[in-house]
């Protein structure tokens, strides 16, 4: 399937034309692609839907006589396919193992195609763990039985009609703009202070990229921790956003896939934003002695050879939060921070929506709709030029 022809839906294995916005069914095994019904093309999900459904059951004798194991050896070679076949990040496939290990294994001691949806609500029930944390286990059994109907393993999943458990969530954090204000305007003069020493100077100088970065660009952490000095065009002033960090202590291939496809983006950045990046460079370079090159990461470590961990740049973002007396946030919060702020200067949310990489509109709506017009006004009302 052309993902630059077509967009993944929230429907497996339906795909709608990006230009057309009709919808395509799409089957691997055997490979069947249905995209008109009478000769007309689908432009009702209702249809797709219903094409999709009638294959599966079509080929539902099929597909349970491919495979006649159990849970736990099928989820091994899910597990394959998540790091060797697809390569997901470390973090992402190394969750599911920790909830397998934890939750699932020999839990679910029967034929795949036996499991019915009261054994997982069953499983999960009897789970000793919160609400939030059972929301997870069922996101883990749903991308594996998706993964089993996508391999003809199965033709229905059992988990799809199991809803999750209601939690609440917490309110959103993020700073105003004076908070924004005060931390640039302390971590500068820090760095500016001739009797603080290189190695806090750098720390500071650390810090302040990566608050900028993610305060200007509204990605992820992770995403951020990707980025090469190489990865700006400053013809363009833009910067490319094609990697997340990989978290495997054990790997030395320190770029891992982002989130999703749609990740993959190329934001504008602004001139000063270019020229700060410069100046931690040409710091690191004339100041310091490292051997930095325009493929070096932004954030790396020249004396481990690593790049920095999280742990280690959420310290001291809190020790200079601490500093500057602004409230602790998470460094993620540095994306809400920009969504706010981008809401309380007017813009809209679907251009936010692009600039944060989301598949989908609705999740920007569903995540940041609910900031009120009031809390946008008290934002504006405070805000001048924040770097």
């Amino acid at each position: 399937m052309n993902l630059k022809i077509y967009e993944k839906t929230r429907y497996q294995n339906i795909y709608r034309h990006k230009k057309n916005k009709n919808y395509v069914v799409i089957f691997s095994n055997p490979k069947t692609s249905i995209s008109r019904i009478d000769g007309k093309k689908i432009y009702r999900i209702e249809d797709a839907l219903k094409i999709r459904d009638n294959l599966k059951i079509k080929n539902q004798k099929k597909a349970e006589l491919k495979y006649n194991g159990n849970f736990d050896e099928l989820w091994e070679k899910y597990i394959y396919y998540c790091k060797y076949v697809v390569k997901q990040a470390y973090n992402t496939w190394h969750k599911k193992e920790k909830i397998y290990n934890k939750h699932l294994k020999n839990k679910l001691d029967k034929r795949l195609t036996k499991i019915l949806d009261d054994d997982i609500i069953k499983l999960v029930e009897q789970s000793n763990t919160t609400d939030k944390q059972k929301n997870e286990i069922l996101k883990a059994l749903r991308c594996f039985f998706n993964w089993c109907i996508d391999e003809d393993y199965l033709v229905n999943s059992p988990i799809s009609k199991i809803k999750n458990y209601k939690v609440s969530k917490n309110k959103m954090k993020y700073w105003l703009p004076i908070y924004v204000k005060s931390f640039f305007d302390f971590i500068n003069n820090y760095i500016n202070d001739v009797s603080i020493s290189p190695k806090k100077k750098e720390m500071a100088y650390r810090v302040k990229i990566l608050v900028l970065l993610e305060f200007t660009l509204g990605d992820r952490v992770g995403e951020t921790r990707a980025l090469g000095f190489n990865s700006i065009d400053k013809n363009n002033c833009s910067i490319g956003v094609y990697h997340s960090i990989e978290y495997d202590p054990n790997s030395d291939d320190f770029l891992g896939t982002t989130k999703t496809y749609w990740s993959q983006r190329e934001l504008d950045i602004s001139n000063k934003v270019i020229e700060e990046i410069d100046d931690y460079k040409d710091y690191l370079l004339n100041e310091l002695g490292y051997d930095v090159h325009d493929d070096s990461l932004i954030f790396f470590n020249y004396t481990t050879k690593r790049p920095y961990s999280d742990c280690t740049l959420r310290d001291s973002f809190y020790y200079f939060c601490d500093l500057a007396g602004v409230p602790h946030i998470r460094l993620y919060d540095l994306r809400h921070t920009y969504v706010a702020t981008m809401m309380a200067e007017g813009k809209e949310l679907y251009h936010i929506s692009e600039k944060l990489g989301h598949t989908d509109f609705s999740t920007t709506v569903n995540e940041y709709g609910h900031l009120s017009n009031q809390v946008r006004k008290e934002i504006a009302l405070i805000t001048d030029k924040y770097i």
